[in-house]
């Protein structure tokens, strides 16, 4: 829900009294006008009176004026699925360099949870080497981050009707549509792209060489991941929506 909700509030503070030439007794008249706030810190949303000139938070985070809590919350989200494909990577890059000159383990293991409480249970060293060597489930692993990441951001965006429809936000509105669809493009209505381009041309963030990638009629069918764009190519246009999102969150990028 937006919180762009201005409330405005008079108080009388009679611990001040202010006092006529003839003895009589006048009260001053305290107008706060507030709104609310983030603070960029612990992310929390709070009021602040927006006639004082310093906003503070307990944690020591910066506090901003919130124009609009979704987007704010959308930018986060955009920032940590960048942060979790490079977590990913990491992690994966980690257990490839790891010695796996001995034999597998057998006796070490590790639970997964059932709704009913009860556990599914793996051998941990034999699927933790399955993670590198096996190309397959490499390539699944990325493909699987990506395209949840995808269709998460998506749906925020689609909650809020993405917002003011730029075309890198567009550009995200069909690559999660074609990643849940056998990722492939599914372009239904052509001459809608004429009205809400899809691109990331006005895009905050791009490539070095500023790549330019543009959804079009002719693309219809074709693979989404891994062939019209890369994984770094996602990453920039996550970074790309996180910036937008926070110029309308909080009016700065």
């Amino acid at each position: 829900m937006k919180r762009d909700i201005e409330l405005k509030a008079t108080l009388i503070a009679f611990e001040r009294p202010a006092w006529t030439q003839s003895g009589r007794r006048l009260d001053w008249k305290i107008e706060m006008i507030m709104k609310d706030a983030i603070c960029l810190g612990c992310d929390v949303v709070r009021q602040i009176d927006v006639s004082m000139s310093v906003a503070g938070c307990d944690c020591g985070g910066k506090v901003l004026l919130l124009l609009n809590e979704d987007a704010f919350r959308i930018g986060r989200l955009a920032h940590r699925l960048g942060s979790g494909y490079y977590a990913h990577s990491a992690i994966l890059d980690i257990v490839s360099k790891m010695d796996h000159s001995h034999p597998i383990d057998y006796t070490k293991s590790r639970d997964v949870i059932r709704k009913d409480g009860t556990r599914q249970t793996f051998l941990f060293d034999y699927y933790l080497r399955e993670s590198f060597r096996n190309v397959q489930i490499k390539g699944d692993l990325d493909r699987v981050w990506l395209a949840g990441a995808l269709i998460a951001l998506g749906d925020a965006l689609e909650k809020s009707k993405y917002f003011d429809r730029a075309p890198h936000l567009e550009l995200v509105r069909h690559l999660r549509n074609g990643v849940s669809h056998g990722n492939k493009f599914r372009i239904d209505n052509p001459e809608k792209l004429k009205t809400y381009p899809a691109n990331n041309f006005s895009a905050p963030v791009k490539s070095p060489t500023a790549n330019r990638f543009e959804v079009t009629p002719s693309i219809n069918g074709h693979n989404v991941m891994f062939d019209f764009m890369e994984p770094a190519d996602f990453l920039d246009l996550f970074a790309a929506v996180e910036i937008h999102m926070f110029s309308i969150a909080i009016g700065v990028a």
